[in-house]
């Protein structure tokens, strides 16, 4: 006869002390009031003509919401990626129904790429897509976007590679030049005469001269 497992003997919180039948039945969610999500409720907007425009609006309307989507372009934040945050993001509050975001989708990541090529920002158009492979960023354009987008970085570093520059320079100077044999002194130089206590130049006290001055003593 089959005997099901002795929960007596089994620790709380194991895997086998839990109820099978206790987890929610699959759809339960479609059975629950979710007008208080904000995608429970009628979307603000369902015509994805209006939906694009929108979105391009921010980008062509708000400068730093625009430089901030290139420096993520920059980063190597693909625009697929970009373009699938926005419609999630734009769903869930909903601002608009996701069928309109999906239509809007295509065309508005094209459009975030015409603004990359416009700025000359190199970008991933899809996620998979290997940065290692194909045309990359060369040196001198990178350089090239950073004199025009960051001037005052673009200075900096210009003044460090000069400095250093200079520095090989001084160096490469100091080693091709000829060694000079260095000559020995044709004069001698006489070691410095010893001074004693009287031609020092120091004032002798009046007592000591009276003493020197004075005759000596008969008998002494």
């Amino acid at each position: 006869m089959f005997q099901g497992l002795d929960k007596q003997n089994i620790r709380k919180g194991a895997i086998e002390n839990r109820d099978r039948f206790a987890a929610a039945p699959p759809g339960i969610s479609l059975t629950s009031d979710n007008s208080k999500w904000p995608w429970g409720n009628p979307p603000e907007e369902v015509d994805p003509d209006t939906v694009l425009e929108t979105a391009t609006a921010k980008l062509d309307n708000d400068p730093m919401f625009k430089d901030e989507m290139m420096k993520l372009l920059l980063a190597g934040v693909s625009v697929e990626h970009i373009v699938e945050t926005w419609l999630i993001d734009g769903f869930e509050n909903g601002r608009f129904s996701l069928d309109a975001g999906l239509l809007a989708k295509g065309p508005l990541g094209v459009y975030i790429a015409y603004l990359a090529d416009k700025e000359r920002i190199p970008y991933r158009m899809f996620e998979k897509e290997n940065p290692t492979s194909g045309d990359r960023l060369d040196d001198v354009s990178y350089f090239e976007l950073m004199r025009t987008n960051n001037p005052a970085m673009f200075s900096k570093i210009r003044e460090g590679v000069n400095l250093v520059v200079r520095k090989g320079m001084e160096a490469s100077d100091r080693l091709s030049a000829p060694d000079v044999p260095v000559e020995a002194p044709t004069e001698q130089l006489e070691p410095p005469a010893q001074e004693g206590f009287m031609d020092r130049g120091a004032p002798i006290p009046d007592e000591i001269m009276a003493q020197i001055q004075q005759p000596e003593e008969e008998g002494m």
